[in-house]
């Protein structure tokens, strides 16, 4: 019987993500061969969390913790990159997170709340 998993897949895709994003950043170019700094500063805006979206994803990642989705250690990653309060100078993040970090933590948010709606 396993009682703990501490192998964090959330830090994983982070890892992941942000290989491919240094891939892009090396290219020059993003996948439709535009220029990637445009894209990035694009893509950043579209990860802001508004204050409720803030609330939304710290509770979903509490629930999911408890229900044993996420173990202890992605939770954490989680609640670490959204901070206590919602910061408004960097889209609702916590300083220093990176773009990688924010496009896995609100892909995860989604397939969290799929699940709870197929669930429900």
């Amino acid at each position: 019987m396993k009682f703990y998993d501490s192998t964090n897949r959330i830090d994983a895709a982070i890892g992941r993500q942000q290989g491919r994003i240094d891939a892009l950043i090396e290219s020059g170019v993003d996948l439709k061969g535009q220029p990637i700094e445009a894209s990035l500063e694009n893509m950043d805006a579209t990860m802001a969390l508004t204050v409720k979206e803030h609330a939304a994803f710290q509770n979903q990642q509490a629930r999911a913790n408890a229900m044993g989705t996420l173990n202890t250690d992605e939770a954490l990653t989680i609640y670490n990159a959204l901070g206590e309060w919602h910061n408004a100078d960097n889209g609702g993040w916590q300083d220093g997170v990176s773009l990688a970090a924010k496009v896995i933590i609100t892909q995860a948010m989604g397939e969290l709340l799929e699940r709870r709606i197929k669930v429900a």
